[in-house]
């Protein structure tokens, strides 16, 4: 994963990384922060939280950044949300999603099996 991450970034590095999954693959994730880089907590689904170590934020001047969603009001959610969708209609959001046809369902779901797929798998129905 970190060869891959550099590969992507051509060598930069993550300027962000959005981890709800913690342990081992947050640990590695860290290896992976751009200068000024920042990692952000969010859970722990693998049952363990991320363990980075001091070295590996003053390495690159990056940030370990908790969030818990939760505690923000419906209305903070909301603004954030049309906030998000201005940027997106203004061409500043690049999106990691593949969208697929239904009728390509089958391969997609191979290519999800197979850990190949980049960022998110969508399924596009009529």
């Amino acid at each position: 994963m970190v060869d891959a991450i550099r590969d992507a970034t051509a060598g930069h590095g993550a300027d962000v990384i959005y981890d709800p999954v913690g342990g081992e693959l947050a640990n590695r994730s860290a290896r992976t922060l751009a200068r000024d880089g920042r990692l952000l907590v969010v859970g722990y689904a693998s049952g363990s939280w991320v363990d980075v170590t001091a070295y590996e934020l003053l390495r690159a001047n990056a940030s370990l950044v908790g969030v818990y969603a939760g505690s923000y009001t419906r209305e903070e959610n909301e603004a954030d949300h049309e906030a998000l969708l201005a940027l997106a209609a203004d061409g500043k959001l690049e999106s990691f999603a593949t969208v697929v046809p239904f009728e390509d369902l089958p391969d997609a779901l191979t290519v999800v099996g197979d850990g190949t797929v980049i960022g998110k798998m969508v399924v596009q129905v009529a």
